[in-house]
C-alpha cells in the first residue's frame, strides 16, 4: 500500500513535457510567427506556434495557423493545425471554411523534409480520397480557431524536424517529428 500512494504522489508531483509554457514569445521561423500555450477554446487542442499571414483576395483580415504538433506512427505521421480566420468587419456567426480561408480553394498541405530534400503529400485511399480535413467542411466562425488533422507517411527515423507548407506558403520551419 505504501509503494502505490508513493507511486501516485510521485505521479502527481513530476511535470509533464507535453504542457506547453504559457505566454506568447517569438520562435524562430517564419516571420509571423509565435509560441504560444493556451488553448483556443474549450474542445480545440493548444497550439504550440502560431503564423499568420493576410487574408487572400479582398477579404481584410488575416488567417492565424497554430500548430499543434506532428506525430509519427509506425509508417503513418498525422499533422494536426488549427485555423483561425481574423476578420475585420465579418459579420458574427457566420460560417467560414479553410475553402474560403484561401478564396475558394483547398490548401495543399504538404511536408517538407529539407535534409533529405523531399516533400511529402496528404496520402490518399484506395478511392484517391485525401486523408486530411475537406477545406469546404472544414468550418468556423470568425476568431475562432478549428482544428484539422492531415496525414503522411512518415518521415525516417532520423528525420527529427520538417518544415509545414500550405500551398508555396511556408507556415512552420523546424517542427519536430514525435515519435
Amino acid at each position: 500500500m505504501l509503494i502505490g500512494v508513493i507511486t501516485l504522489f510521485a505521479m502527481g508531483c513530476s511535470s509533464s513535457s507535453d504542457t506547453p509554457a504559457s505566454g506568447g514569445t517569438t520562435a524562430p521561423g517564419p516571420a509571423g510567427t509565435a509560441q504560444t500555450g493556451q488553448a483556443a477554446s474549450a474542445g480545440v487542442p493548444a497550439a504550440s506556434r502560431t503564423a499568420s499571414f493576410r487574408a487572400p483576395g479582398s477579404t481584410p483580415g488575416t488567417v492565424e495557423v497554430g500548430l499543434v504538433g506532428l506525430k509519427a506512427d509506425g509508417r503513418l505521421s498525422t499533422l494536426t493545425l488549427l485555423w483561425t480566420p481574423r476578420y475585420t468587419g465579418a459579420p458574427q456567426g457566420k460560417e467560414i471554411s479553410v475553402f474560403d480561408m484561401f478564396d475558394g480553394h483547398s490548401p495543399a498541405v504538404t511536408l517538407v523534409d529539407s535534409v533529405n530534400l523531399k516533400r511529402y503529400l496528404v496520402v490518399q485511399d484506395s478511392r484517391n480520397v485525401e486523408l486530411g480535413a475537406s477545406g469546404p467542411q472544414t468550418k468556423t466562425s470568425n476568431n475562432t480557431p478549428v482544428s484539422a488533422s492531415y496525414t503522411f507517411a512518415a518521415p525516417p527515423a532520423d528525420v527529427r524536424t520538417i518544415d509545414v507548407y500550405a500551398d508555396d506558403r511556408l507556415l512552420f520551419d523546424d517542427v519536430p517529428v514525435g515519435r
